[in-house]
């Protein structure tokens, strides 16, 4: 929410659609203060999650991240996105990955703290994320994963979610993913403003239909029984009911 350029209009056409409410992930110190921020304008409505994107851990000053993690938290639904990334070409060499897997532990233990869920961005990294996640003893949701799937068997067995987003209308990776885990453990989101590669377009909150009736459609599911049990567990994950 907090990447639009009009986040408060986003808000209105998002109501205006039906869509209930919308969480709003921070990806950085700065987009964290944004989110925290909106969520604050619009309450009941916009619930913020606050992070450090793996995509942004060697830019942001991560002293000063987990500060104003420690001390925004409160009212918060999550802590992310936060995460590895072993895709990006600046996290080839081990010493990166290891300083990410330092970084990804300390908000890890920051969920841990404030008893919070953790937005898990794991690409190309699933097994190392696991581990770190698992480790700490938080609950979350491994996002938009398309990885293995022996590892998404790991992923469940270990108590966490997996989300679905755009990427199930055309992703093979992200398909196989979401036949495979059961519906009880499946959120769904649009990660708004993505690209959504099939519709030529960036997403919004109300896309979230697009990805319910892709989920519906791949499961032989009623729209509304995906609706119903996605909803009910993104309210149990960050505790919204």
């Amino acid at each position: 929410m907090e990447s639009f350029d009009d986040p408060d209009l986003v808000v209105q056409f998002s109501k205006d659609s039906g869509v209930d409410a919308v969480i709003c992930v921070g990806g950085s110190l700065e987009s964290s203060k944004v989110a925290k921020r909106l969520a604050l304008e619009h309450p009941g409505y916009l619930y913020s999650a606050l992070g450090v994107h793996p995509s942004e851990v060697l830019k942001d000053d991560i002293d000063a991240a987990v500060a104003y993690l420690r001390e925004n938290l409160d009212g918060c639904v999550a802590v992310g996105e936060i995460g590895l990334d072993y895709a990006y070409s600046f996290a080839k060499p081990n010493d990166v990955r290891a300083r990410m897997r330092g970084i990804f532990s300390r908000f890890l233990d920051l969920a841990a703290e404030f008893d919070l869920p953790a937005s898990i961005h794991s690409r190309s990294a699933y097994k190392d994320s696991l581990e770190l996640a698992a480790g700490a003893g938080v609950e979350g949701v491994f996002h938009w994963y398309d990885g293995p799937l022996h590892t998404l068997r790991d992923i469940l067995d270990a108590g966490f979610y997996v989300s679905a987003t755009p990427s199930v209308a055309y992703s093979k990776g992200a398909r196989a993913v979401m036949v495979e885990a059961p519906l009880d453990r499946i959120l769904v989101e649009t990660d708004s403003p993505v690209y959504i590669k099939n519709l030529a377009r960036r997403s919004t909150p109300v896309d979230v239909r697009l990805v319910v009736e892709s989920l519906a459609e791949l499961k032989g599911m009623d729209v509304s029984e995906v609706f119903r049990v996605t909803t009910r567990n993104t309210e149990r994950l960050f505790r919204l009911s």
